[in-house]
């Protein structure tokens, strides 16, 4: 039980390496900003201009983003166990968390595969294609924020029903998946604030909080999963209906005195008959 601890300890402790590459990723973005803005979807053109002068800050967005997500689903492990135990055998709220955690990766990674293709385009066919590769980059990354609100409403809604975790925290993952929803709206814009490409709802204050709540649950987990260590608590996987099930040691020895009480005096009261 103390090797399952460790590994939960782990898990927790991982999230903030996540984090901090995921932090990482967002710091190389916006390093490829500095050298030439982000086009919008309705300026893609002007995205093999963007991508040349950029293109070693991209790169290393790309890789950071990609090791932070990997490390994050490490992460999301640990999470489900503490949020599985909340909600006992049941624990629908804490899986539709991971599906939405896990497809929401997916999509996102997805969208890194396609803008690290636009920097490997060599002929001058491929280089055409730049453009609509930066689009369909854009959107696969911004739909798969909009599948995180998924995510984050089904923690909200584990930890704010069981208490699994600090109610701060319930109320920052409804704060974060309502930006993740304004993600889905990506699509239907070319620019301003819901932009895929360059707009600050569309493309980067869902992230920013996808990073920020990772990095406080990943803290809030470790500190507990240590204290768990210390003080010998039951393991984590025990759910509360077994908890339930294990009769108070207390109560237990009561019944034990009882009955040796009542079987003494019986054999007393035998003993004085005869």
């Amino acid at each position: 039980m103390k090797d399952r601890r460790d590994w939960e300890q782990a898990g927790a402790a991982i999230g903030i390496l996540a984090s901090l590459l995921l932090a990482l990723g967002i710091g190389m973005g916006v390093s490829a900003n500095v050298q030439s803005p982000a086009p919008n979807v309705a300026n893609a053109q002007s995205a093999p201009l963007f991508i040349a002068l950029g293109l070693s800050q991209l790169r290393l967005a790309v890789l950071f983003t990609s090791l932070g997500l990997a490390l994050f689903l490490w992460f999301l492990g640990a999470l489900w166990v503490r949020l599985r135990e909340g909600e006992g055998e049941s624990a629908r709220g804490s899986m539709v968390a991971v599906v939405g955690a896990t497809v929401g990766s997916a999509l996102i990674l997805g969208g890194l595969v396609v803008l690290s293709a636009t920097a490997l385009s060599a002929s001058a066919l491929q280089a055409n294609a730049v453009p609509a590769l930066y689009v369909v980059s854009a959107l696969s990354v911004a739909v798969g924020g909009g599948v995180f609100s998924i995510f984050f409403f089904g923690v909200a809604t584990v930890i704010l029903h069981t208490g699994a975790m600090g109610r701060w925290l319930g109320w920052l993952a409804v704060l974060v998946g309502v930006l993740c929803a304004l993600a889905f709206t990506a699509p239907f814009f070319d620019s301003g604030l819901l932009d895929a490409a360059s707009g600050v709802l569309g493309r980067y204050a869902w992230f920013i909080g996808l990073v920020v709540w990772v990095l406080l649950a990943s803290v809030v987990l470790t500190r507990d999963q240590r204290r768990r260590i210390r003080q010998g608590a039951t393991p984590s996987g025990t759910t509360p209906s077994e908890r339930e099930a294990v009769p108070p040691p207390v109560e237990h020895e009561k019944d034990v005195a009882a009955a040796s009480y009542s079987t003494d005096a019986g054999l007393a009261g035998s003993e004085g008959r005869a």
